[in-house]
């Protein structure tokens, strides 16, 4: 019983995560706003998108636990090269580098004293 409790734990959290890209794919494809996809909205109903991506990664959750984050990275790592047309490794490494920069800023932020 304890095994499939914590696959429909995973399910649940793939769930949430598919319906997170479900939402991206909505906006990107649905709609046509992406970059990189020059044509009319495939399916503008967000209903549609956020059902089915959460459908298929609460499945995949629940079949593989924790080794459905992969496929949610992968995914969301296959957008971003699509959009942006770039080559493996560029995408995470302008992410990381954005992150990073982000995390300085706020770290000078706040521990500079105050002027007032």
């Amino acid at each position: 019983m304890h095994g499939f409790l914590d696959r429909l734990g995973y399910a649940l959290i793939g769930a949430f995560f598919g319906a997170l890209v479900g939402v991206a794919g909505w906006w990107l494809y649905g709609l046509a706003h992406s970059l990189a996809y020059d044509g009319p909205g495939m399916d503008p109903v967000l209903r549609h998108w956020v059902q089915y991506g959460a459908a298929a990664f609460a499945v995949l959750g629940f079949i593989f636990r924790a080794r459905a984050a992969d496929a949610v990275a992968d995914t969301v790592s296959g957008i971003l090269h699509f959009e942006f047309d770039e080559t493996p490794g560029q995408a995470a490494s302008a992410l990381v580098l954005c992150v990073v920069l982000a995390l300085v800023i706020a770290a000078i932020w706040f521990t500079s004293p105050s002027l007032g």
